[in-house]
């Protein structure tokens, strides 16, 4: 309502208002919050499922932490490391929120397909509701075939594995995967748009420049700075060598 009929506020609401780093930066640390939650319950769960000590369960498991910590890297760099912006004030770093818009859609569904491939059966592998456990004659079933490894009973094998299903594959954990794809904009425009602010900052050139001073530093007879040094001494031996 405040820009209704306001074509130049409207058409540049998003890259002057500061909406671009604000939202990533709220959306980042939502995702490295909830990531810690998924970390804790596939820790639990791997507990129960007795699966822990397998070194391929522990090298995705370490990957699933790895995400946990890009992302609060990323709201770190964010709130440490800020941008200028009008009236000495300060927007959180903007290329830490680009790189957040582009891992979220990779990292999020890896790591639900790590929890699917290491949990498998565990997650359905469960009695359909609470009341099971307080029927008399299905109790003692519940008690003995559905207890889990390092001393979980029942009760608390389901309560973790339906709470971890409910965030990862009920209707309500299916939309956050679909939430983490998304939020950022479409998968095309979270890669492109990185580009677009670089050559905006002026990055791109920069980028291009770092390498020139390389590519500048020799040409087809070696080294021309005087900090490196070619090992014609090495060429000679090979040569006396020959000759020999």
């Amino acid at each position: 309502m405040f820009v209704y009929g306001d074509l130049e506020k409207a058409s540049t609401f998003f890259p002057r208002s500061g909406f671009l780093p604000r939202f990533t930066f709220q959306g980042c640390t939502r995702l490295a919050v909830k990531l810690d939650f998924l970390a804790g319950l596939l820790l639990k769960a791997l507990d129960i499922t007795g699966s822990k000590d397998f070194r391929g369960v522990q090298t995705r498991l370490g990957e699933v932490l790895a995400w946990r910590n890009m992302m609060w890297a990323l709201t770190d760099s964010m709130a440490h490391n800020p941008d200028p912006w009008i009236d000495n004030t300060v927007l959180p770093n903007a290329n830490a929120g680009l790189a957040y818009r582009w891992f979220m859609t990779v990292g999020y569904p890896r790591v639900k397909e790590i929890i699917e491939q290491d949990l498998g059966s565990a997650l359905i592998y469960l009695n359909s509701h609470a009341a099971d456990f307080k029927n008399l004659d299905i109790r003692p079933y519940l008690d003995k075939y559905v207890r889990g490894s390092n001393g979980y009973d029942a009760v608390n094998r389901v309560k973790v594995m339906k709470l971890l299903w409910d965030a990862i594959g009920s209707e309500f954990g299916s939309r956050h995967e679909l939430y983490e794809r998304n939020y950022g904009g479409n998968h095309e425009a979270i890669r492109t748009e990185i580009l677009t602010a670089h050559d905006a900052m002026g990055l791109t050139e920069s980028y291009r420049h770092f390498a020139e001073l390389c590519l500048a530093e020799y040409d087809l007879d070696g080294w021309t700075v005087p900090d490196l040094i070619n090992p014609d001494d090495v060429n000679m031996i090979g040569k006396f060598d020959l000759q020999a």
